[in-house]
């Protein structure tokens, strides 16, 4: 029979000198559910402990849909300290088996620090150790590099959709770092990525370099080849987040290489003539580098312009951002060009004093260009421009270039945040870090750390058949 009350290794001087995981086997139970075990029970499942089915003991604890077509899902979860100092990974498993299973199962852990914040998360799809479903008992694991930033986890596990599952020997143990250095491939690789944050990154200051670096020595031990570097590459990306940087990202090799010969955008800009005469344009994310196809994204946005405008009496303008999720801001901003006027449009900032503009003049922004730039037949008409927390990075700075001239008002909810401006590196290995390296300002000079907030915030319609937002546009452009 297993241990009831504890199920921790400790290794490498003992960093568990007393287990913390309580009920860990789910041996002690109350009213047919494992004690210590927090539960938020959906109504379209069932969960409790079961002493037919376990891995080892008694008990395991079981999750299972009550009538075959559960579209929810159902977690348990358990708030365990984090005892120890300094770097360390540490390794959370448990026993899972599972049967008629059309859906997902998962181990998840929230790392959380003193004042609450998430500092780090992880599933199991997240971290590409997915759960086989039907299958008999095996352990799966997830893995976290700890600092003393952590101060507890909330883990546990999941079913999402049909289907009957089992958890069972939940643990929590410490990995021990190798002894042997990193290789000198591995070791030049992470050099690489370190220095190019060090050197770039405007959260550069917020680091603690001498941490870091001694830090990624201990987290490269063992590490011969680059594919063997994602462990300390995913430590400088954590510092960058722990730092402000929600922002930055890496590519892998396929999908920055898609990105450049991308010959078809994903979504599609449209316009449609509102009531009583104002013009709607709607402008989606673009994600293609390829010139060609950028300048044809942004001469189609200025071809609707130009028709809603030459065929009708417009009264006024709205252009919908709240689902314009970022990518290549340039053709989202010259396609929009006959409304944002010419000349400067925002500004880039590392410091909030040296600047560089962003243009728009003659049909032309950076590398993309359209072939005839149209002209509003009246220029200075009432623009509503409507955001939502979905307007996100080239998003945003596109509601950017719009802010600051007297004839704009911004509507809705408040942007995502992600208003700084990513340059991309190549590394060696043919990924792609797109790296925060500045921030961004309106016309105005006025610099934007976080959301943009609307001049008027929209709560938006439930009904369907109904635009709260645009309706408030309309309102102001025919007032």
């Amino acid at each position: 029979m297993k241990k009831i009350v504890f199920s921790i290794s400790a290794l490498v001087g003992g960093f568990f000198a007393q287990a913390q995981l309580q009920n860990p086997g789910f041996e002690q139970t109350d009213n047919n559910f494992p004690v210590e075990w927090s539960n938020k029970m959906n109504d379209l499942y069932e969960m409790n402990a079961d002493n037919g089915v376990k891995h080892s003991g008694s008990y395991s604890l079981k999750i299972s849909d009550k009538q075959g077509n559960a579209k929810g899902l159902q977690t348990f979860s358990q708030k365990v300290p984090v005892p120890g100092k300094g770097l360390r990974k540490v390794e959370i498993s448990a026993y899972i088996k599972s049967e008629d299973t059309r859906g997902n199962i998962a181990l998840w852990t929230q790392v959380r620090d003193k004042a609450q914040n998430m500092v780090d998360f992880a599933n199991s799809d997240t971290q590409k150790r997915k759960v086989i479903p039907n299958g008999d008992w095996k352990k799966y694991s997830l893995e976290f590099m700890l600092d003393d930033q952590a101060d507890y986890f909330v883990l546990g596990g999941f079913l999402s959709g049909n289907g009957k599952v089992w958890f069972d020997d939940f643990s929590i143990s410490e990995i021990p770092f190798p002894e042997n250095p990193a290789s000198k491939t591995a070791f030049k690789y992470i050099d690489q990525f370190k220095n190019i944050v060090k050197k770039n990154s405007i959260f550069k200051d917020k680091i603690d370099w001498n941490i870091l670096e001694s830090n990624l020595k201990k987290i490269s031990n063992g590490m011969e080849t680059v594919k063997d570097t994602g462990p300390a590459i995913q430590y400088v990306m954590k510092t960058l987040s722990n730092a402000g940087d929600n922002h930055s990202f890496i590519d892998n090799k396929e999908y920055a290489e898609e990105k450049k010969s991308m010959k078809n955008p994903l979504y599609e800009p449209s316009s449609k003539l509102l009531d009583q005469n104002i013009g709607y344009i709607m402008v989606p994310a673009f994600s293609s580098l390829n010139k060609e196809v950028g300048s044809s994204f942004a001469e189609k946005i200025q071809k609707m312009i130009q028709k809603l405008d030459s065929e009708n009496t417009i009264k006024g303008w709205i252009v919908d951002l709240r689902t314009n999720t970022g990518g290549n801001m340039y053709p989202m901003i010259t396609g929009l060009g006959p409304l944002t006027g010419e000349g400067i449009l925002g500004y880039f900032t590392k410091d909030g004093k040296n600047k560089t503009a962003w243009k728009y003049k003659n049909g032309k922004m950076y590398n993309i260009e359209v072939s005839n730039p149209y002209t509003l037949k009246i220029p200075d008409q009432k623009i509503a421009v409507l955001i939502g927390p979905s307007t996100a990075s080239s998003g945003e700075a596109t509601t950017l270039s719009f802010v600051g001239k007297t004839n704009i008002k911004t509507f809705g909810q408040p942007s995502a945040g992600l208003t700084s401006a990513n340059q991309a590196y190549q590394l060696s290995d043919g990924r792609s870090l797109y790296l925060a390296i500045s921030y961004e300002m309106d016309r105005t000079g006025k610099e934007y750390k976080g959301k943009i907030q609307p001049d008027y915030i929209i709560e938006p319609s439930e009904n369907t058949n109904f635009d709260a937002e645009i309706q408030a546009a309309t309102q102001w452009i025919l007032k």
